[in-house]
Order: C-alpha cells, then sequence, then structure tokens
C-alpha cells in the first residue's frame, strides 16, 4: 500500500481514488475523464498522476474557471476542449437578481451531485453555469426556478468572456497557522468567535469540512459561512513579536 502522508488525513480517501484512476489508465491504455474537481483535487490528482508518469490535462469551460475536469493520459493525447463534455447553460432570471447560493441550491435540489457540476458565475438577473454533458439536458428540462424567481434555461455554444474572481490582498500577523487563528485574523473574528464557526461546519479548507486543529499552508482556500473565501496567498516571515505575517486573498460573498 503507498503511503498518504504527504496530505491531510481527511484528502486521502480522494488521494486513493486518483490512484485508481491512473490504475485504470495504465491497465487500458486509454484516457480517463474526472468529473469538476476543485482546486485542491486538481493539485492533488496532477501530483498522483505525476508519481505514476502518466499526462494530464484539465478544462472547466472558460478561462477563468475554478473547478476543472480532468483528462488522465497514458500519454499527451493533446485533447480539445470537446473531449471534456462540458455544456455551458445560460441561466435568465425573469423576475430578481440571482445570488450564488441559489443557483446552486437549486440545482443541487433536484437530486444532483455537486461534482457534476462545475464553475456558477452570477451577475444580476443572469448566471453561467457550467456542467457535465450527463445532466445538462436534464437541467434544461427540470430547472425552471432560481429561489423563487422563475429562469429561463438555454444551451449556448459561444462561451462568454468570463473574468476570474478579483481576491482583495490582505496582510495579517497570526500566532501560528491554525485554521481558527488565520479565520479571527482575516475576518476580524475573536478566536473564540472562529473557533464556533468551525465547530458549526461553517467553514471549509479547500471545499472540505475542517476543524479547528488544521494547519493551512500556501496555496489553501478557507470559506466562511457570511464572509466569503480566503486565500493563503504567501508567507512574509516573522514579526519582532515572533508572529507570522500572511499574505491573504479575500473574497467577501454578496449574499
Amino acid at each position: 500500500m503507498s503511503s498518504h502522508a504527504w496530505v491531510r488525513e481527511s484528502e486521502r480517501p480522494f488521494v486513493r481514488s486518483a490512484e485508481d484512476w491512473c490504475d485504470q489508465v495504465g491497465s487500458q491504455g486509454r484516457w480517463l475523464l474526472t468529473d469538476f474537481l476543485t482546486p485542491r483535487e486538481q493539485y492533488l490528482t496532477e501530483s498522483v498522476v505525476g508519481k505514476r508518469g502518466l499526462a494530464h490535462r484539465a478544462h472547466g469551460g472558460y478561462g477563468g474557471a475554478e473547478r476543472h475536469r480532468m483528462l488522465i493520459m497514458p500519454d499527451d493525447w493533446y485533447p480539445q476542449p470537446s473531449d471534456f463534455e462540458i455544456v455551458y447553460l445560460r441561466l435568465v432570471s425573469l423576475e430578481q437578481e440571482m445570488r450564488h447560493k441559489d443557483v446552486l441550491g437549486s440545482v443541487l435540489g433536484l437530486g444532483l451531485q455537486r461534482k457534476t457540476i462545475g464553475d456558477i458565475v452570477v451577475g444580476g438577473r443572469l448566471a453561467h453555469l457550467f456542467v457535465s454533458s450527463q445532466i445538462a439536458r436534464f437541467l434544461y428540462d427540470e430547472l425552471h426556478h432560481v429561489g423563487r424567481t422563475t429562469v429561463s434555461v438555454t444551451v449556448e455554444e459561444e462561451i462568454p468572456d468570463l473574468p476570474p474572481p478579483t481576491y482583495d490582498e490582505k496582510d495579517v500577523n497570526v500566532p501560528s497557522l491554525r485554521l481558527d487563528a488565520v479565520i479571527a485574523s482575516a475576518c476580524q473574528f475573536s478566536r473564540s468567535k472562529a473557533q464556533a464557526a468551525v465547530e458549526r461546519g461553517d467553514v471549509t479548507l479547500n471545499f472540505a469540512a475542517a476543524t479547528s486543529r488544521d494547519e493551512v499552508d500556501v496555496g489553501d482556500t478557507l470559506s466562511v459561512r457570511g464572509f466569503g473565501r480566503i486565500k493563503v496567498m504567501e508567507t512574509l516571515g516573522i514579526t519582532r513579536r515572533e508572529r507570522l505575517r500572511l499574505r491573504l486573498g479575500i473574497l467577501r460573498s454578496n449574499a
């Protein structure tokens, strides 16, 4: 059995899945297409693929996508965008503005799994939804409401020019890399409030359940319900009071 000491314990089941994917590619000699992966899952998959000497390509439907589907290949077979089997759906609200959480909630409320859905980009009465081709027809037929508003759904061939989200930089001093310490500084919470948020399940680390004992690292993404997202961008050294100085990216929630 391979060692998984290089990843968090909570991530080990996913790494084992990635190893299984590589085994299939190696034994069958053909590529394998994953579901949509979070940035952290992409990193883990790329690490496993690299150790196995295989090739990979990733695509999320548009240039600034965060969630990607990945093709794992025996060698680089130069896949085209169509090989990733991603469909772009355009949602237009007929009544009021939409929020990201309402779009996602309405889609998942139809019984779909999050891994079949890529990025959701929302602006006013317009939402851009990237999904696997296997569920596109179902959503076209069944998605009629987002929250309390009626929506029209169309399948679009031309991909819009959607910019990636803009994170505001913030430098903070923290006593340690513990997740609750970073949240307290980033969100201007007390340490006890940050710990309570984690215990309630309001915080995820790289899109997975987090605990106050978790430590963060450069490249990690924290999501705090009601606040937004926090990216650990870089470490800046140690202050005179022996506190760690971090540069964070802050993306405030609009809901």
